[in-house]
């Protein structure tokens, strides 16, 4: 998966979704297939309206001096019941190639963003686990791509929001990084 990872860093989203698709496509069909050609673009108004308010809390009631936000999905591979995303503020922004930075968060977000449309991606993991669906290997790589391409189709999310607000918000400005709790070498920047 190094080409993925690859990808991601090179801030080559659509490209990692679609070899990703091609990837998971090849395997025997299972509930995992159903990310396959689904987007999580739906969001796009609301993930505004979150970060809109999110940023402004910080930098006004917290009086941050914003340099960097990292949207953090949950541990969603285990956490069946809500996938949502978690905001944090920065005020510098240190080296791309040392996340270690990340946990020195200056604010955070008091509220997450609930990521809908991959409820049936919620259960067909919630199975996977329960049945220890992992002890098959065909099953557990379809897993595994199927986690990369939910965190691709957040990245792709969030990269299109940034672009549909440059300019009309400050947080759509600066850097903003996307990952999963536990996925840190897939933390994209946008």
């Amino acid at each position: 998966m190094q080409q993925i990872q690859d990808l991601i860093q090179a801030g080559q989203i659509e490209t990692a979704i679609r070899e990703t698709e091609t990837m998971l496509s090849q395997l025997p069909s299972s509930g995992f297939h159903y990310v396959i050609g689904k987007d999580l673009l739906h969001l796009q108004r609301p993930l505004t309206a979150y970060l809109n308010y999110s940023y402004n809390v910080m930098k006004e009631d917290e009086e941050l001096d914003i340099k960097a936000l990292y949207l953090e999905m949950n541990s969603f591979t285990t956490q069946y019941d809500q996938w949502f995303l978690h905001l944090l503020a920065y005020e510098s922004l240190v080296n791309r190639d040392n996340l270690d930075w990340l946990a020195d968060f200056s604010g955070e977000s008091e509220k997450t963003f609930t990521i809908t449309g991959f409820e049936a991606l919620q259960e067909t993991n919630k199975t996977y686990m329960q049945t220890e669906g992992y002890r098959n290997d065909q099953l557990r790589q379809a897993c595994e791509l199927q986690e990369y391409l939910i965190l691709l189709r957040v990245q792709e999310l969030v990269k299109q929001t940034i672009q549909d607000n440059k300019g009309k918000a400050p947080w759509a400005d600066i850097p903003v990084l996307v990952g999963a709790h536990d996925y840190e070498d897939l933390i994209a920047m946008i």
